[in-house]
């Protein structure tokens, strides 16, 4: 759900809103601009609630926190099929990168790592996320802004959401 939302995110990311509606960027700097800056509020956001829930100075049960994962994912979607967040998703990024990251802190729980081992395995386990991050950015990032610029993006868009829609859902019934 992880790789999910993000690309989710990622899909307006060489775009612009106006009029509710969305249009391509056509400037690749601006459009990998808007890529970088989307993936490092995400990892801010699920960073911040990983370290503050590992160490145990935020708890939340994981059955709700699973739910807002499936229905951060579901207002994404929906936000790409039409602009409810025109041009602001640094903002849903950051936001819901912080509930991503109440979950991440629930499977490092679930090592029962003592307090000197529970530093180092956050330390890898973050590096890991981000390392994946990465590798799936540096795939999708060219197609996305290449795309971006022809009709059959739309289409693209439209397909990945609408499936982003449905697994969403199944989540928030099945947690």
């Amino acid at each position: 759900d992880h790789l999910l939302f993000l690309l989710v995110l990622l899909l307006t990311a060489p775009l612009f809103a106006k009029n509710k509606k969305w249009f391509p960027i056509n400037d690749t700097a601006n459009g990998f601009k808007n890529i970088l800056k989307i993936t490092l509020a995400f990892t801010i956001g699920h960073t911040v609630t990983l370290v503050l829930a590992t160490f145990n100075w935020v708890s939340l049960p994981v059955q709700p926190v699973e739910v807002l994962i499936a229905i951060s994912i579901l207002v994404t979607a929906i936000h790409v099929i039409t602009p409810i967040f025109a041009n602001k998703e640094i903002y849903i990024a950051i936001g819901f990168g912080l509930i991503h990251g109440l979950a991440f802190a629930t499977l490092l729980e679930n090592f029962e790592l003592d307090k000197e081992s529970l530093a180092s395995s956050l330390l890898g386990f973050n590096i890991g996320i981000e390392l994946m991050q990465i590798i799936i950015i540096l795939i999708i990032m060219p197609w996305l802004l290449f795309l971006s610029r022809y009709k059959v993006y739309k289409y693209v868009r439209l397909g990945i959401s609408t499936l982003a829609i449905i697994a969403s859902l199944v989540w928030i019934l099945v947690r």
